[in-house]
């Protein structure tokens, strides 16, 4: 049973799946302090951008150390760089995550957390495809010492985990 988690690990969407699953809990936390401080329905859309620049904040560096560990060389600017990127990216995710709370809430009344949460689910295999090409994409030094591309859903090795 153990190999198996191991194997069903070294997989990269589920272990950004993982993340993701992480920072779910993270944007309702926070969708509710900012819903609570900002004391009203049509900040609506203000607490959702709060939220999900907190999500965003902590899932870029849960992936950076977990589903692309074998990354960890970065340091000093090149961290950064990749922080920003991860924020533009995040941005464009942002707008699916918008559009479909937006919707849900405004359209069809459904609960301002489960309109949020449609939203994110969706944007998730937005933002997986654009991180892992734009955001996450291995430095030239790095491509050359893995013999090349490394596929995002073959298994890692273990020194990835």
């Amino acid at each position: 049973m153990v190999k198996l988690v191991q194997k069903i690990l070294r997989i990269r969407i589920v272990r950004y799946a993982l993340v993701g699953g992480i920072g779910i809990p993270v944007n309702l936390l926070a969708l509710a302090g900012f819903l609570y401080v900002l004391r009203g329905d049509i900040l609506y859309p203000v607490a959702v951008a709060c939220s999900f620049e907190v999500s965003t904040t902590v899932n870029f560096v849960l992936n950076q150390l977990f589903t692309y560990s074998e990354q960890k060389h970065l340091r000093g600017w090149a961290w950064v760089r990749r922080a920003l990127k991860a924020q533009m990216t995040s941005a464009s995710a942002l707008a699916v995550t918008y559009a479909v709370a937006l919707v849900c809430k405004y359209v069809i009344h459904v609960d301002p957390y489960l309109s949020n949460t449609a939203g994110i689910v969706l944007a998730f295999f937005y933002n997986f495809t654009v991180s892992k090409r734009f955001v996450f994409r291995p430095g030239t030094r790095e491509h050359a010492q893995h013999g090349g591309s490394v596929s995002d859903d073959d298994p890692q090795p273990s020194s990835a985990l």
